[in-house]
């Protein structure tokens, strides 16, 4: 198979051909996409499928999970058996813990569910990568880049609600007194341009990161599967465990670190 030949391409080449040449013709028109991989790749659904099935998993992983608060214990205590609802428990269990560890309890309980979300779907989409026939989602500019401005906008936008005009100061950089002068943000000439560059550059950091390693894996597993596809493949793919989880730590912990420093008080500017 090629680089984007999945299971969905190749049993059904003919519906899938008909698809991406309606989406392609219809919303976007004739062209070439190049900022995809940094190549000249023509406009492909690979990926969007990639994230529909990502996505239906985790609303089949919620129902079930919310199958288990209707049980005797009403979800206090967890699941005996290690399935899927205690899976998903302890999964968000771990991200709320490490949410409270940065920004406190009570923003972690408020941010879970976006935080959560997000974190479950980077896992889901990475995980995808280690399935013969599959496509993680997350190993294109194209999903990453959205989650990243996703995040982008969403803590910008509850820094300035939170703290209004004070949030913006901090691009300014420190008020002091300057001889007789009165107290203001003298450096603003100077920190405006190198806060902005900064904030700029944590999407593209979030989005490339997790793309370089998670094509990277993807690539070495699918290689070896080719190559000799018994036994060898076997610590590779939980090399590509634990890649996926990795990568999802850091995009996640990313994440809540903005979010906390958007939600800090500002200093006296």
């Amino acid at each position: 198979m090629g680089d984007h030949d999945t299971l969905y391409t190749v049993l059904m080449p003919e519906f899938w051909a008909r698809l991406t040449n309606s989406a392609e013709q219809s919303v976007f028109g004739t062209r070439h996409w190049q900022w995809m991989m940094f190549g000249d790749t023509h406009y492909s659904l690979v990926h969007v499928a990639a994230a529909l099935i990502s996505v239906v998993f985790l609303i089949f992983a919620a129902i079930r999970w919310r199958q288990t608060l209707a049980g005797k214990t009403e979800g206090v205590v967890p699941p005996r058996e290690w399935r899927l609802p205690a899976m998903l428990n302890g999964f968000v269990n771990a991200t709320f813990n490490m949410s409270a560890d940065v920004m406190g309890e009570e923003d972690a309980k408020k941010w879970l569910p976006f935080i959560g979300t997000l974190a479950l779907f980077i896992f889901v989409s990475n995980i995808q990568g280690l399935v013969p026939g599959l496509l993680p989602a997350t190993d294109t500019l194209k999903t990453n880049l959205a989650l990243a401005v996703l995040v982008f906008i969403t803590y910008n936008v509850v820094g300035v609600y939170t703290n209004g005009f004070h949030y913006l100061a901090h691009f300014l950089g420190p008020s002091f007194e300057l001889g007789p002068l009165p107290k203001f943000p003298w450096l603003f000439w100077l920190m405006l341009p190198i806060e902005i560059a900064s904030h700029i550059a944590r999407p593209v950091s979030l989005s490339l990161r997790l793309m370089g390693n998670m094509l990277a894996d993807h690539k070495v597993v699918g290689a070896v599967l080719l190559l000799i596809p018994l036994l060898v493949p076997v610590p590779f793919l939980l090399l590509g465990v634990l890649v996926a989880i990795i990568q999802t730590v850091v995009f996640t912990l990313l994440t809540v670190i903005y979010l906390a420093l958007a939600l800090e008080h500002a200093e006296e500017h």
